[in-house]
């Protein structure tokens, strides 16, 4: 990871185009960003050196790949394992309950970069809650 990095950023999407924009709008903001558009390679790079701090995942993947909140799930059961937040075109196709949003955040596409950044720096940020 670049020293210079706020943190690391995987980005899982499978449109190309879309996911540029949100390297764009990740790197523009100081985070190190790591983009696939294959879930497989995502569940392989989560399983990489150095770890990442955060886990962006589109919810719908094309025939014969995991979904991302497949990989969602891998990485929150990782030891020390990224903060994972949900993006999709299609929010209302995510049934409800299915994805506990306190913990893990679903953002509708289009998304704008201060929506985008203000969600990414609220995972980042420590646990306050108390048992």
């Amino acid at each position: 990871m670049d020293q210079n990095a706020r943190a690391s950023v995987l980005v899982l999407d499978d449109d190309d185009p879309f996911r540029s924009i949100l390297v764009r709008m990740l790197s523009a903001a100081g985070y190190a960003v790591t983009d696939t558009g294959n879930a497989n390679d995502a569940i392989k790079l989560l399983d990489g050196k150095p770890p990442f701090h955060v886990l962006i995942a589109d919810v719908q993947m094309p025939m014969f790949q995991p979904h991302g909140i497949n990989v969602g799930n891998i990485a929150l059961n990782k030891p020390n394992g990224p903060k994972v937040i949900y993006i999709t075109g299609r929010p209302d196709q995510v049934p409800n309950g299915f994805i506990n949003t306190a913990r893990t955040p679903l953002l509708a596409k289009p998304i704008r970069p201060d929506e985008l950044i203000a969600v990414v720096e609220k995972a980042l940020r420590p646990a306050t809650g108390r048992a």
